[in-house]
């Protein structure tokens, strides 16, 4: 997996590509950041939580977790 990010982007947001960048798995994060940057109202979970998120047609569900590996131990293995 490659974790891609916006250039001068300093926060915990990272896209989910595959190592070929042929497939957008979809955004990974803590809480917080994801409640900055607008992409979730609303989360039950402290904001230092991680968080995965899937991309649209992507067939994976979201998953919380400690740390940025948790989170994604959802998705399969590449």
């Amino acid at each position: 997996m490659k974790f891609m990010k916006k250039r001068n982007y300093e926060g915990s947001l990272r896209k989910v590509w595959s190592d070929d960048k042929e497939v957008c798995f979809g955004v990974v994060g803590t809480v917080g950041d994801l409640l900055q940057e607008g992409i979730l109202e609303y989360a039950d979970y402290s904001p230092e939580t991680w968080a995965f998120l899937p991309a649209p047609g992507v067939i994976q569900k979201p998953w919380f977790g400690k740390t940025r590996q948790d989170a994604l131990a959802n998705l399969p293995k590449m």
